[in-house]
């Protein structure tokens, strides 16, 4: 598990990455390091925030939970952005709930200060403001995924989008967990996986999925993974 450790001068965070130096090291002093840990709670739904988060590695999934006790991934933040940037659109609480998804360690800033440092530096504030439409895009696709495509490409698009946040070949990953990311019961991510792994493009052990084919995943995948990928590389590099 990757541990929390100082802002370097060429930090992974797509935002503080794009910022000046100068800038960068007016915020240093604000930006404590913390271990992002899977199931860490980051915000509760519809409750006032106290941090913003700046994610350097892992994942943080956004969850709606509904009235009957169903839950539905809605969104996902990697070193891609922050967690907490609607603050800057007049929101003070979460609208849904957010918890760390894949390990590992990110920056933490007080809600108060961040949205004092964006009023003061405006590019920071269209830094912050991009991601936060590039985060609305996500959401979109996905609603329009859930609805029209397949769970064997929902799941394609879904594996891509984690290893890109981890970094990494392995990612660790329940069939519950996967299953609450997906919307559908722990038997079906079983269906689901068989064949992906009988073609040869991910391994499917005990709470890590390996991916072996990331070409052949993306063959798999619907449309959904390329473009929410256009459209981050597009507005944020």
């Amino acid at each position: 598990m990757a541990k929390g450790q100082p802002l370097s001068d060429a930090p992974k965070n797509a935002i503080l990455s794009k910022v000046s130096p100068a800038f960068r090291d007016r915020l240093r002093p604000q930006l404590k390091s913390v271990e992002l840990e899977v199931k860490m709670p980051i915000y509760d739904a519809r409750k006032p925030i106290q941090f913003i988060y700046f994610v350097e590695a892992g994942m943080i999934s956004v969850v709606s939970a509904m009235d009957d006790g169903g839950s539905i991934e809605v969104g996902t933040i990697g070193n891609e952005g922050m967690a907490g940037g609607f603050l800057l659109l007049g929101n003070a609480a979460a609208p849904y709930q957010h918890f760390v998804q894949i390990a590992g360690y990110g920056y933490r800033m007080d809600a108060i200060a961040f949205k004092s440092e964006a009023e003061r530096q405006p590019d920071f504030r269209e830094l912050v403001l991009r991601h936060q439409y590039v985060y609305q895009i996500q959401s979109m696709q996905t609603a329009a995924c859930n609805g029209l495509h397949s769970i064997a490409q929902r799941c394609c698009r879904w594996l891509l989008m984690s290893q890109d946040r981890a970094g990494a070949d392995s990612v660790a990953l329940t069939h519950e967990f996967l299953g609450l990311m997906l919307g559908v019961r722990r038997a079906s991510v079983t269906d689901v996986l068989g064949p992906l792994q009988d073609r040869g493009w991910i391994q499917s052990r005990r709470g890590e999925i390996k991916i072996l084919d990331r070409k052949g995943l993306e063959s798999g995948s619907c449309e959904c993974y390329r473009i929410v990928a256009e459209q981050q590389r597009k507005l944020l590099d």
